[in-house]
């Protein structure tokens, strides 16, 4: 057996090798370790220095420091904070979580459609638990009957799913009590313009020009001998097959994203927990939010859609969650609306921009643009939660101050706010601008149900001949 000789280079380069490879990785781990030590570090001073603020801002208005939480995420997305895992009340900031229910259940460009049949001179309207069928929307549904030819009905029924609130749009107060009762007198209000106050019929004109031009007619004639409800359509025994003699008119809502935005931004109490209501309540949202993000009642508890107190037997309940709870669902309305098409700023008010309840407060021009908020105010309770675009990423925060100091709470938040941004290396703008709302689809008009052709669809001459 032949062994060739190893050249004696070969050796001690061997041996060199074997030797620094040793050498590297142990320079490596300790690399690796420093590394580790000095992102915990900045972690920690992040949170320290965050702390550190929010300790002085309460000490300086004398705020209870046990009653007050505040968290962010940070660069890492590691949540950091005060108090994150205590129970808040949430008061209006309750509506970013049903907007978030609202995109994932339903999607942002769902639209209720309130379906007219029509026979002869009887109606009948179907309802779609549309959350905005206000004043703007009843009347521009009679000035656009009028303009198909529509002036009277001898009877007019409507099924349980409408539901007409006349200030469905400026509503900020405890959710009113809607009745079949009630329902029919607005209908037979209405749709007898002879009855309509001078006041009344000045509102006609006042929305009438915030439309675009021909959207409304000028002025407008109808009547109606008699309005009921009806538990089943009177006029239409199978909805799936419609007699030839009976009209299908629709009256197609804005996209639903539309209707969170202005319910986040004017913070509408009564839209907010309609929208809550048809997607299931209290219980389905309950079951919904332990099933799809494991949040059980320990962490999160909403009694309503708004944020406002429920009361049952004479006992207040207030929505309560966790600091980390909201900063979590935040980043979860951001993930389901950019999934879907949309921006988070598409569903959530925009300081600087966005008016409503950020009309007077973080609207500087360093701040316009560069976050989406939602504020909540209670007797004993000021909140602002949402998420900060900033040099460092996205930071989805919370603020919630327990007290009845409501003004000092607001200065807290307003100086947090820029604190977070700082310890995130300032703002950054993103693209946005504010568009106008209508309850109505403002590039739609009531249009035959039935239609399938797209083009006729995209305009409503197309379908008057049609109807007549």
């Amino acid at each position: 057996m032949v062994i060739e000789a190893i050249p004696l280079i070969h050796i001690f380069w061997g041996i060199h090798t074997f030797i620094m490879r040793g050498y590297y990785m142990k320079l490596s781990k300790k690399l690796t370790s420093v590394a580790l030590l000095a992102m915990s570090a900045s972690s920690v001073m992040a949170s320290e220095a965050t702390d550190k603020d929010f300790a002085q801002l309460l000490a300086k208005y004398k705020l209870d420091a046990k009653e007050q939480s505040y968290c962010y995420t940070d660069e890492n997305g590691k949540l950091q904070g005060s108090n994150v895992d205590t129970k808040v009340r949430l008061a209006s900031v309750t509506k970013l979580i049903t907007t978030l229910w609202a995109v994932e259940e339903k999607g942002p460009n769902y639209r209720y459609d309130t379906k007219l049949y029509i026979k002869g001179n009887n109606l009948h309207i179907q309802g779609s638990f549309d959350p905005f069928m206000s004043n703007e929307k009843m009347l521009f549904l009679i000035s656009q009957l009028n303009t198909l030819g529509y002036k009277h009905f001898d009877k007019i029924t409507y099924d349980k799913t409408i539901q007409i609130f006349p200030n469905a749009q400026v509503h900020t107060d405890p959710y009113p009590l809607i009745t079949r009762d009630s329902n029919g007198k607005n209908i037979k209000l209405y749709f007898n313009t002879d009855s309509w106050s001078k006041v009344f019929r000045a509102e006609y004109d006042r929305l009438a020009s915030l439309a675009k031009k021909d959207r409304f007619l000028k002025s407008v004639d109808m009547s109606a001998d008699a309005v009921e409800f009806s538990e089943k359509n009177p006029l239409v025994e199978d909805i799936n097959n419609v007699p030839e003699d009976v009209k299908v008119l629709t009256l197609t809502s804005p996209a639903l994203y539309k209707y969170l935005k202005e319910t986040n931004v004017k913070s509408n109490n009564y839209s907010s927990h309609t929208i809550f209501l048809d997607l299931g309540g209290a219980a389905k949202f309950e079951k919904w939010v332990a099933d799809k993000f494991s949040i059980t009642t320990d962490k999160l508890k909403l009694w309503n859609g708004n944020g406002l107190p429920t009361v049952i037997n004479g006992k207040r309940y207030d929505n309560y969650a966790t600091c980390a709870v909201m900063a979590e669902l935040i980043e979860a309305l951001k993930e389901s609306s950019e999934r879907q098409g949309k921006e988070i700023e598409d569903v959530v008010a925009v300081p600087g921009s966005d008016a409503g309840t950020f009309a007077n407060r973080l609207n500087s021009s360093d701040l316009k643009n560069t976050f989406v908020a939602k504020t909540g105010t209670l007797m004993h309770t000021s909140t602002l939660a949402g998420a900060m675009n900033t040099q460092k990423g996205y930071s989805f925060f919370g603020i919630f101050n327990q007290t009845t100091d409501i003004t000092s709470a607001k200065q807290v938040q307003n100086a947090m706010v820029k604190s977070l941004m700082d310890e995130m290396s300032g703002p950054k703008t993103f693209g946005y601008q504010v568009e106008g709302f209508h309850a109505y689809d403002n590039n739609e008009n009531v249009k035959n149900f039935n239609i399938i052709d797209e083009e006729e669809a995209t305009d409503f001459s197309s379908i008057e001949g049609s109807l007549q």
